[in-house]
């Protein structure tokens, strides 16, 4: 048999790549000597592929309440898009976009057109899936509105409509369990909570073991399901309904529960209930949003009251890379606009 230079240079390349897997083997800690890969000359440099973190971004809004004059204002206008026609296009580019649902869907009696018991009308929801939105808080003191039938009527319409849930459930493990949202490979646990005291919300519209309701804010378990989340996903994102109503700062109390949260794991807090803006601050390595202020509702009677932010949060991997402040003002009665 005849054996050609093809032969010769195949079993030349077979044991040089033998002795390089040796090498690698049994001496990882030294360098390939350029001499044992003939292809690399000395001082060429060899480039190795490596994966960027994945980009993720996230947007949440403030206070949204689709009963009293805003339900006026879409049936008048006939259609329940009309309140997210001049922000949808920045909800539906994002990944994840969140808000604060303030007021519950029940499909029995007539229309809220005022008063401070509020009821969204079922078609009302469109509006919600038009923008785009992926998880709403429920844990807030008008989520109770209509009682424990209200309560339930919304979680099923929310998940009809393949919109998540948190800060309230059928008993008590489900208002308390985090919703995990995987996005690019990575995952976000949400959590909500309501404080009881500050924001009044009645003792009655808490979940109990077998009764549907929302989930107080108590340190110790604020605490333990971050801490719990955190085991779960790679970012565990926090909605806070506290602080006093109309007050532009922020509480020391909202301040210790803020960094609570960001000590336990956390890495963005959302909060809401005042309906006016109040500050932002980084915090470590996360970021407070104390208040975001109104964003779909019918406060016309002052300008703090017609101001809010949309949070625009952008991730690399599990880490926050940007964070955008867009400031937005209500028209109407209904319709919040970028300013």
């Amino acid at each position: 048999m005849k054996i050609t230079k093809t032969f010769y240079l195949l079993l030349f390349l077979l044991i040089v790549s033998i002795s390089a897997l040796l090498l690698v083997i049994f001496y990882p800690n030294k360098s390939i000597a350029p001499s044992i890969l003939p292809f690399v000359k000395s001082g060429q440099t060899v480039l190795t592929t490596t994966t960027a973190p994945a980009e993720i971004s996230l947007v949440a809004v403030g206070d949204i309440m689709l009963s009293r004059q805003v339900g006026i204002k879409i049936r008048a206008i006939g259609n329940p898009n009309a309140p997210f026609l001049k922000t949808a296009n920045i909800l539906q580019k994002a990944d994840i976009a969140f808000g604060n649902l303030e007021s519950p869907f029940y499909n029995q009696g007539p229309p809220m057109t005022e008063g401070m018991v509020f009821k969204a009308e079922p078609e009302t929801i469109e509006g919600l899936t038009y923008a785009g939105f992926d998880v709403l808080s429920l844990a807030n003191n008008h989520f109770g509105n209509q009682g424990r039938a209200g309560m339930n009527y919304t979680f099923d319409l929310l998940s009809q409509n393949n919109i998540k849930y948190i800060g309230a459930g059928k008993n008590i493990p489900e208002a308390n369990q985090p919703q995990i949202i995987e996005k690019n490979g990575i995952k976000f646990a949400f959590l909500a909570y309501c404080d009881i005291a500050s924001t009044y919300t009645p003792d009655s519209y808490q979940a109990t073991s077998d009764k549907a309701g929302l989930n107080p804010l108590i340190e110790e378990n604020l605490i333990k399901d971050i801490k719990a989340a955190k085991k779960m996903a790679d970012v565990v994102v926090v909605s806070l309904h506290w602080g006093t109503e109309y007050k532009t700062q922020a509480s020391d109390r909202q301040k210790e529960i803020g960094h609570l949260a960001i000590d336990s794991g956390a890495s963005l807090v959302l909060g809401h209930h005042p309906h006016v803006v109040e500050s932002w601050e980084q915090y470590k390595d996360g970021y407070i949003f104390y208040s975001l202020g109104n964003f779909v509702f019918d406060q016309m009677w002052s300008e703090a009251t017609r101001k809010g932010q949309i949070a625009k949060i952008s991730f690399k991997g599990n880490k926050i890379e940007k964070v955008e402040v867009i400031p937005i003002t209500i028209f109407d009665y209904y319709q919040p606009r970028p300013d």
